[in-house]
């Protein structure tokens, strides 16, 4: 098991390295100005890539605790799962001739789709004890993105061609993946089988895609008051910080089938509780910084304020993982506390969107990473208080 998960975290390593990388080399290669026009279409998008995802968990969840309809679970979700980088796909067939920005934005969101769908063919082929063909996929994908970002320094690709570079790469790794799927005879239709499984995907994947979200409108903010080289400033800061929470997310879906196991029913409670003290911890630390950073800024400028900057990065990267965690625990309870993280989600989303819009003129990068950290306290005491104001927790798997 420790051998199976060591290949997968290597092969998920090696696809974030070679992205991450990879952006950070052509940053120079495509200067400020086109740089931050693909950081803008691609972190715009970030959030559809979190909404296929949220088949992922569905799947870590539920295959693992229906095991007679494990099959006819996996098709489905497979079919949830391809069908928003079909249409992607589609999409941007149709504005390639028009080209400019609505073709490079539909690139993206195809993009994004992609990645979400290469997650969710490999979770289903760990589900399989085939944890080999994860890495496998993940470390073919990267070696296509380096070798793309290579036709891009020696400039045979711009941000518009080397996105299409990049789909085709996720065309032919999907591809293969999906044809190596199980073909297990699926058990007769179950009735409703099909709007649960709707149910659990969109409030599974809602958090997440409520975090990019609130990093999307981030870089919509920073498009229109400020200039690229300072959104090139905050992408590659997000790279940073998104590194150690990608890892831990990695962690937690290895971790998923059995922890999904081990809080089924009443057994959950003990899941509960553990989150209720991390999200009151972490919104407490959030709320101390926050009004920290407010005061200072009021004394004297901040927005060249590296140190300060840091410091922000540093708690906020620190405040997601905590988030996130207790996020986990709560949705492999049950079914019927989705609604408290969905509900959490988007109280989130709309304070980090205020926060963006009031913090980041005149704070600069350090009103960006404010905002993430005001959107994660405001989500840590949404959960804290319905978790700790509830007489009883609910107790009906779903």
């Amino acid at each position: 098991m420790k051998w199976a998960a060591l290949r997968v975290i290597a092969g998920r390593g090696a696809a974030r390295a070679g992205i991450q990388l990879s952006m950070l080399v052509l940053l120079p290669v495509w200067g400020a100005d086109d740089f931050g026009r693909y950081v803008a279409a691609t972190g715009t998008f970030a959030w559809l890539q979190m909404l296929v995802l949220g088949v992922e968990k569905s799947a870590l969840t539920a295959v693992p605790r229906t095991r007679r309809l494990g099959p006819q679970v996996t098709r489905m979700l497979l079919g949830r799962a391809a069908a928003p980088f079909g249409l992607g796909l589609l999409a941007t067939a149709a504005t390639a001739p028009v080209g400019g920005s609505v073709a490079l934005y539909t690139a993206a969101a195809t993009n994004a789709a992609g990645l979400g769908l290469l997650s969710v063919l490999a979770a289903l082929h760990r589900l399989a004890a085939r944890p080999g063909r994860d890495m496998a996929a993940f470390m073919a994908y990267a070696a296509w993105v380096v070798g793309m970002a290579g036709l891009a320094v020696a400039g045979v690709l711009h941000p518009y061609g080397y996105l299409l570079a990049l789909v085709g790469g996720l065309v032919v790794v999907c591809a293969v993946l999906a044809a190596l799927v199980s073909r297990d005879r699926p058990s007769p239709n179950r009735d409703g089988l099909g709007g649960l499984l709707n149910r659990r995907v969109l409030l599974l994947g809602f958090s997440d895609v409520a975090d990019a979200a609130g990093v999307s409108v981030l870089y919509v903010v920073l498009a229109v008051a400020a200039k690229p080289a300072e959104t090139a400033l905050v992408y590659v800061l997000v790279l940073v910080s998104s590194a150690l929470g990608s890892f831990g997310v990695l962690v937690l879906r290895l971790i998923q089938p059995a922890i999904s196991l081990r809080l089924r029913g009443t057994s959950g409670s003990g899941g509960r509780a553990l989150a209720k003290r991390i999200t009151g911890w972490t919104a407490v630390v959030d709320s101390v910084l926050v009004v920290a950073v407010v005061v200072i800024g009021s004394l004297a400028p901040v927005s060249e304020n590296r140190v300060l900057l840091g410091l922000v990065v540093l708690v906020e990267m620190t405040s997601f993982c905590a988030v996130v965690y207790a996020v986990f625990l709560l949705e492999n309870t049950n079914g019927a506390v989705l609604a408290l993280t969905t509900s959490a989600a988007v109280a989130s989303l709309v304070a980090t969107t205020i926060a963006a819009l009031a913090a980041t003129g005149p704070l600069g990068a350090v009103g960006v990473f404010l905002a993430l950290v005001v959107g994660l306290a405001t989500k840590a005491s949404v959960l804290h208080t319905r978790l700790s104001t509830e007489a009883t927790a609910p107790t009906t798997v779903g």
